[in-house]
């Protein structure tokens, strides 16, 4: 299992993180501070919203972020994260049972932390939606997992991911992008919907693309899994194409320089509008006008 310090030079040439996104993200973890008390309630499902988009996160279960809306349409039936330590033979768990969960938020961004014995994990998200009558939208998700104890934690962590592209299920295709030995870039296209998901740090390790609910399942069965390296999935009439990621990593013991992991990524989601009924029959009854006007003057 490789240490944090000891990533390879194929994987280290992906870590530089643009000073514009960097900035974006600090910008809305210290808005997220000052505007927002730590909440430690009940409530556990937050709504983010920005310009033509809105978001929708339950962190209390493992629905994870369950609607993604562009101009009213959702896109999104399920993304959410998992994760194992070490070898534990009831194997990967989601992300909301670690317990200890306090978050802050502002209109478009959310950090929430869960801490356990021996780890934190902080999870962050900023919404920037397009502008009015656009139909383009952008989350960016950043995630760090902390050592709390005194020696090395064997750590792997997954994200899953369920799209609805233009507010239906099935028709999809999910292509992920390998680099190297690695992971970088993930795709889902129905149409002239597309979904794209880059990663800016690091890589990952593994990755699997399906339908749906099968990885999700294999996550869930009780047991240590890691994915399949499976990289396309789809088309299907009913199911949607799913795609996950897994990191696999050693994070140093409490107080060491990387006694901290952190992944960042960043989805951009475009969608062709549909038009309204009503609006496809007018421009229906126009042409069809135009047609009978063209045929009595030749006449």
């Amino acid at each position: 299992m490789r240490k944090v310090t000891d990533i390879s030079e194929a994987k280290m040439k992906h870590t530089q993180i643009s000073s514009s996104k960097t900035l974006r993200l600090v910008l809305s973890v210290v808005a997220a501070g000052s505007l927002s008390a730590i909440a430690t309630a009940s409530a556990q499902i937050v709504n983010l919203n920005n310009n033509n988009s809105s978001a929708t996160v339950d962190l209390g279960s493992q629905a994870g972020m369950y609607n993604w809306l562009i101009n009213g349409q959702n896109q999104l039936a399920q993304q959410w994260f998992w994760y194992r330590v070490g070898s534990d033979p009831t194997g990967q768990h989601s992300i909301d049972t670690i317990g200890g969960l306090s978050y802050t938020s502002t209109a478009n961004t959310l950090q929430a932390t869960y801490t356990a014995a021996s780890f934190s994990l902080t999870l962050s998200y900023n919404l920037i939606g397009g502008g009015v009558g656009d139909w383009t939208s952008d989350i960016s998700e950043n995630i760090s997992i902390k050592n709390l104890s005194a020696a090395p934690l064997d750590f792997h962590f997954f994200q899953y991911s369920d799209f609805a592209l233009a507010g239906t299920s099935g028709g999809e295709t999910a292509t992920i992008f390998q680099d190297g030995e690695f992971f970088s870039y993930a795709k889902v296209e129905k149409a002239a919907n597309q979904l794209s998901e880059t990663i800016d740090q690091p890589l990952a390790d593994r990755a699997e693309a399906d339908l749906t609910f099968a990885t999700r399942n294999r996550l869930n069965q009780g047991s240590p899994y890691d994915l399949n390296n499976n990289l396309t999935a789809g088309p299907d009439a009913t199911q949607d194409a799913t795609w996950a990621l897994q990191w696999d990593f050693t994070i140093g013991e409490a107080g060491s320089e990387s006694d901290t992991y952190t992944v960042i990524k960043d989805k951009k989601l475009s969608v062709a509008p549909t038009p309204e009924p009503a609006v496809g029959s007018l421009i229906l009854l126009g042409a069809s006008a135009i047609f009978l006007r063209r045929n009595r003057q030749k006449a």
